[in-house]
């Protein structure tokens, strides 16, 4: 299960809407303004690095525009650079900022789910997903990181439930239904 979880980690937000009420450099009044339109370059710099896979230049922009001033979306493009360099607690610390700004942030929650997931922090994960979900429940790809840290957990029923309600939403999601055939595996004969 790690494998799928880790794949979807560091996948949201590139295309996500910013929620309404939510301030980001690219959205901030004034942003004809030098040190704004410098954050909003630097974190548009950041995504481009991030997406060709330039880890650790992707990281040094999405820092150098929170050094313009802190933003969600420098935040969460810092801890999406950590996590795919593997650097865990960094990520976990860049995401709980960018959760100060935007508690509801559902990318940026799901993130941080699998960085505690990877660190086999399940409690915290579980608690994340359910936040994450309860800010948007018809998401089925948290639905499945929640059931994938309940199988982990050995809360069997509780993960039939989120592998279900996953594939629910999205047939054809294939990590939902791998996650059915482990839970199957973990159930043993009926």
């Amino acid at each position: 299960l790690l494998l799928f979880v880790t794949a979807l980690a560091a996948c949201g937000g590139s295309g996500s809407p910013t929620p309404a009420g939510v301030t980001t450099a690219a959205s901030t009044p004034g942003a004809g303004d030098s040190a704004v339109g410098d954050a909003a370059s630097l974190l548009a710099s950041g995504q481009s690095k991030l997406s060709a896979g330039s880890l650790d230049a992707a990281a040094a922009d999405f820092q150098a525009s929170l050094s313009k001033g802190k933003s969600l979306d420098g935040y969460f493009g810092l801890g999406n650079a950590y996590t795919r360099q593997g650097k865990l607690v960094e990520a976990e610390t860049a995401y709980n900022e960018a959760l100060k700004i935007n508690p509801n942030h559902v990318a940026t929650l799901s993130n941080l789910g699998v960085v505690y997931y990877q660190q086999a922090k399940l409690a915290d994960a579980k608690r994340i997903f359910e936040r994450a979900l309860a800010a948007n429940p018809g998401d089925a790809e948290t639905h499945y990181l929640l059931g994938a840290t309940q199988l982990q957990l050995n809360e069997l029923d509780e993960a039939e439930k989120s592998l279900k309600r996953a594939l629910d939403l999205k047939p054809q999601l294939p990590e939902a239904r791998f996650g059915i055939a482990r839970l199957r595996q973990m159930q043993g004969p009926t």
